[in-house]
């Protein structure tokens, strides 16, 4: 009676189950989790009993009646409401199409809602109800709250930050869950001939701008990525911060679409990230990154950095940056995005971090966090990039805490300018980093670094000369015991 009174005062528990795990998910406190109780419900004979009685109910009517629900919490409080979710949860893992269940008629709305409205439940006003894709890659003890279930509940201060998309089934590569995706970075430009680079004033302090030269060489090269690329088998591929702009932004998807066949095994590119770059007509421009379908030139995701990066003098002097002053800072003129993109299909759920914003966290791991992001395309223009340093310590991060795939992708530019001496160690043009299994027993991620030697090639691991591989996005029932035997 205590939980009933404590409860907001609302109209009677909705019967279908993505608004219903809403409502209940919100209204369980999270002090449950916060201590072992709620691990020890998960342990419940008789929890799990009722909770896989609820599941075959809503798989059997694609609904749970108000009086079922009301008569469950009436009798068991915060503990029925746990048990309600876990029923739930197992019968939405057959609406999740990353998931192990394929046949499950009388939720094939919750599916249909999911494909085009890009949520399970139907008020947005609400927030989200996502199916889940990753699952943190950190030994699997006592979970915090959403880690018990097989979808993620996205609350409204989250989802309003989100631009969420799920790409249609008729465009959706569908790539097989348990197989792995060949990665290609190619490095694009090659020395300060590709760039251009300009230090100015600007209220009060000193500026840089960076942008490629969009020379003949450039664009000659462009082509010339795309073929190297499918003769090496990548299916996606990551180019570097600053090999961007609005003319070789059509360029890059002419060279693509015009290139494009529908055999997989001579043409197998299909999602390819442009880098990032200025793009528009502001001033300042952001620093826009694009990501494109290669079979129809379609823009699926644009996301601009969110943080721009401060160069010290030291950095400047090492990086033998023409123009730069000798002391002081230089600022990224650049007008800094405020929202994240996201984009669903069999690949996983993406999302786009430039160069700075991985280890600044402060404005994208919320909402990353919520929506349980499984991959993550990071651009950067910076030195070479060398075993543990910050791009696989910030990695490694989002390894632990999202469960994500990180590809890290480099030009080739600061790097020959900087003598071994003062950088050393082997040096490498992309990190691709993720979970070293599915099981989730270690701490242990599965780290590969890739080198190119020219503009146009991709990056290929140093002991097989093979491009690294992600696993695509998928919820697996190994992660959640209470889910039905596929």
């Amino acid at each position: 009676m205590t939980d009933q009174l404590a409860a907001p005062a609302r109209a009677a528990h909705p019967a279908d189950p993505a608004d219903l795990f809403i409502r209940l998910y919100d209204e369980l406190p999270d002090r449950h989790f916060q201590g072992w109780e709620a691990t020890k419900w998960y342990d419940d004979a008789q929890v799990r009993r009722h909770a896989g009685e609820i599941t075959e109910i809503v798989l059997a009517l694609g609904r749970l009646s108000p009086e079922m629900t009301e008569e469950i919490i009436a009798a068991d409080g915060d503990r029925g409401r746990f048990a309600i979710l876990l029923g739930l949860d197992g019968a939405l893992a057959h609406a999740n199409p990353y998931g192990p269940y394929h046949d499950a008629p009388a939720l094939s709305g919750l599916l249909v809602q999911y494909l085009t409205e890009g949520r399970f439940n139907n008020d947005e006003r609400e927030g989200a109800l996502l199916p889940r894709c990753a699952f943190p890659g950190r030994p699997s003890g006592r979970r915090t709250k959403a880690e018990f279930f097989g979808v993620h509940r996205v609350p409204p201060r989250e989802w309003a930050k989100v631009d969420h998309s799920v790409l249609p089934a008729v465009h959706d590569p569908h790539f097989n869950r348990d197989e792995p995706v060949a990665v290609g970075c190619v490095p694009v430009l090659e020395t300060f001939d590709d760039i251009e680079i300009d230090f100015e004033r600007r209220y009060g302090m000193t500026v840089y701008r960076l942008r490629p030269s969009g020379s003949s060489g450039v664009r000659a090269r462009i082509t010339s990525i795309i073929r190297r690329l499918d003769e090496a088998g990548a299916q996606i591929a990551v180019m570097p911060e600053v090999s961007l702009s609005d003319t070789l932004l059509e360029h890059w998807k002419e060279a693509a679409f015009h290139t494009a066949g529908r055999d997989r095994h001579r043409h197998p590119l299909r999602f390819l990230l442009l880098g990032s770059g200025p793009l528009g007509p502001e001033d300042p421009p952001p620093n826009r990154s694009v990501l494109i379908d290669r079979w129809t030139g379609r823009e699926l995701l644009i996301q601009d950095k969110l943080s721009g990066f401060t160069l010290d003098a030291a950095q400047m002097r090492m990086w033998r940056l023409p123009g730069a002053p000798s002391e002081g800072t230089a600022d990224e003129y650049l007008t800094p995005g405020t929202r994240v993109g996201l984009l669903d299909s069999a690949f996983g759920r993406l999302a786009v971090l430039i160069c700075e914003d991985l280890s600044r966290s402060i404005g994208w791991e919320r909402e990353l966090l919520s929506c349980g992001v499984s991959h993550l395309f990071v651009p950067i223009f910076s030195k070479p990039i060398l075993r543990h340093r910050w791009e696989q310590q910030a990695a490694e991060r989002q390894i632990s805490t999202l469960g994500s795939w990180v590809t890290v992708s480099n030009s080739l530019v600061i790097g020959t300018v900087i003598p071994a001496d003062e950088l050393q160690g082997p040096r490498y043009t992309s990190l691709v980093a993720g979970p070293e299994g599915l099981e989730r027993t270690s701490y242990a991620s599965a780290i590969q670094f890739a080198c190119a030697k020219t503009g146009d090639e991709p990056a290929v691991l140093d002991d097989t000369r093979t491009l690294p591989t992600v696993l695509p996005g998928a919820a697996y029932d190994l992660w959640h015991d209470h889910w039905p035997t596929p």
